[in-house]
């Protein structure tokens, strides 16, 4: 049995039809902090019509100084799965904006198997996740992972692939300072895995979103407080309050590291893109346990459902403070204000911020009219310029959906995985402070109405159904969803391993950039720091429309900042 197989980088994908390179690597080696994780791709393709039945991966503990070792269970192999994308983004016009045309195969997906079946002339990447502990001693840690093949003629042949990590003497903190917010929608895992809402094995899975979103460097969950909370008539127009399943979802996610609360959207447009902004209705129970409905505006008045919101939010406020305390609690009005109801947007905002006095109020915003309403502004990373007016006693953030699309950075799956990773270099050069994407794991239909006769698949469908919609803005590819379902569990993708690559990254640069300040200039080491840090914030990074789309020279300036790093000797294992 003839099998080729190399390796490669995290940031290139490898496609079906992906030849061996005339001077491709044989072995794995990183540099990687404490409590950090580096990733790298095995890949192997089945040569002269053979066929590899089963393929299955063997790993080890890799050996470091003195006795030290980076354990087995921390490294981990998932074979990538190919995604279908039909069409390249809708909007934009240059072929050279998208790796490669679609309609094809682009890897993304994790699978859950452990062994598969690779078919002739077939090239098929093994994803590497090497997690280094917190206190892990410095050195160089060596191993290998091995890949065993039979073939359909029970030939067997073992690939054997070299690893080094070279650890440096440092550790990224367990908590990481860049806030990161992915959406997501608790109905969804309902819906998906056909589950009662809120039932045990809801929270099951909603515990396994909690633990993977915490394993990625999420550290903020949009918290759906209109389902969460339970509103009860207790007479004479008053509400008395539950908070039973709210208190489960707290304590579930900051029991996973995931310690800032998002309240969900209060309200939301009444038609169509333009029109105006007005509450949300949340059900209200009887004494008796029947639900009254106050959902529709036909039922009841925006004026008269008023006091009934302002009664709840009260009373999220005091629950809130007392549990988890105001600093870690951001409130949403409306998504995605424009000009033409900005001002109803506005209306809203200020009787919430009236209701809620401490906590701060967040919003994507794609207006400028916004400006001085909100606490934590989240434009789309184009509109922000490293020259840019920066307005005083807000924290910007960024965040990217189905826009922008063209040349500028997103994470869709038909683009190159550096677009993706360069967000968070370009945050750091912008000295944002957070990052939200819309899109965790959107598993149902974008198109109104098909839900209730077509199941969405992201494994089949990266778009939700939109390239079948004429009324809705189509969805690039994987937009909607940066995770996939698993039989037993949530499934990475190389989108999602980018994501926490960034913000590793982006927390590297920040210690170093500290580091340097410290220094003063008065090392070699603190000279070049701040160069690469000025370097990084006038070319590599600068921002959405100036930066490197170059691999290598990413994968090379990050080396070179944790080298820096080391040098300077800053950094404390934790």
């Amino acid at each position: 049995m003839k099998i080729e197989h190399w390796t490669t980088h995290a940031i290139e994908k490898v496609f079906p039809q992906t030849e061996k390179p005339a001077r491709a690597w044989s072995s794995i080696m990183l540099k990687a902090a404490a409590n950090e994780t580096v990733d790298a791709q095995i890949v192997i393709r089945p040569c002269h019509g053979m066929t590899v039945e089963r393929a299955r991966v063997r790993m080890g503990d890799l050996a470091g100084p003195e006795g030290a070792v980076i354990p087995q269970h921390g490294i981990e192999a998932f074979w990538v799965w190919y995604t279908y994308v039909l069409r390249n983004p809708p909007h934009s016009k240059d072929p050279g904006s998208w790796l490669r045309t679609a309609p094809g195969f682009f890897p993304d997906a994790f699978l859950e198997e452990k062994e598969i079946r690779i078919a002739a002339q077939w090239t098929q990447p093994l994803w590497v996740r090497i997690r280094v502990p917190g206190r892990t001693p410095p050195g160089v840690y060596r191993g290998t992972i091995t890949v065993h093949c039979t073939g359909h003629d029970r030939s067997t042949e073992e690939l054997a692939v070299p690893v080094e990590v070279t650890v440096w003497p440092f550790a990224l903190p367990a908590r990481t300072r860049l806030m990161h917010t992915e959406w997501f929608e608790p109905e969804v895992l309902a819906t998906y895995y056909r589950v009662e809402p809120w039932s045990e094995q809801h929270w099951q899975w909603i515990e396994k979103v909690a633990a993977d979103m915490a394993l990625h460097r999420q550290n903020t969950i949009l918290t759906p407080l209109l389902e969460l909370v339970q509103a009860t008539e207790s007479g004479w127009g008053r509400l008395s309050f539950n908070f039973t399943r709210l208190d489960r979802w707290i304590e579930l996610f900051r029991r996973h590291g995931i310690e800032t609360i998002e309240g969900s959207h209060l309200a939301s447009r009444v038609g169509d893109w333009t029109s105006p902004i007005a509450w949300r209705r949340f059900p209200v129970h009887s004494a008796h346990g029947t639900i009254k409905t106050t959902c529709s505006r036909s039922e009841m008045a925006d004026e008269l459902f008023e006091p009934l919101m302002e009664q709840f939010l009260t009373a999220v406020r005091e629950h809130v403070k007392e549990w988890i305390g105001l600093a870690s609690y951001v409130q949403h009005i409306a998504d995605e204000p424009i000009p033409e109801n900005v001002e109803s947007w506005k209306l809203v905002a200020k009787k919430v911020r009236a209701w809620l006095p401490g906590v701060r109020i967040i919003d994507a915003a794609m207006c400028e009219q916004i400006v001085g309403a909100l606490d934590i502004r989240v434009p789309q990373i184009q509109e922000i310029r490293a020259d840019g007016e920066r307005h005083a006693g807000e924290e910007l953030w960024s965040y990217v959906c189905l826009a922008p699309q063209g040349h500028a950075p997103n994470r869709f799956l038909d683009i190159e995985s550096i677009r993706n990773r360069i967000i968070f270099w370009i945050s750091f050069s912008l000295r944002l402070k957070g990052f939200l994407h819309w899109g965790y794991a959107h598993w149902k239909s974008w198109v109104p109405g098909m839900a209730a006769c077509v199941d969405i698949s992201p494994w089949m469908d990266a778009t939700a159904g939109s390239i079948y919609a004429h009324d809705r803005q189509p969805l690039p590819a994987g937009d909607p969803h940066i995770v996939y379902p698993g039989r037993h569990s949530i499934c990475s993708s190389i989108r999602w391993e980018t994501v926490r690559k960034g913000i590793e990254d982006f927390e590297l640069l920040s210690m170093l950039e500290e580091a340097a300040e410290k220094d003063g200039g008065k090392t070699k080491a603190g000279v070049e720091a701040a160069a690469l840090i000025k370097k990084i914030r006038s070319d590599l990074a600068h921002d959405a429309r100036v930066y490197t789309r170059n691999d290598r020279v990413l994968l090379a300036m990050r080396d070179e900042a944790g080298n820096l790093l080391a040098m300077l000797g800053t950094g404390k294992h934790s």
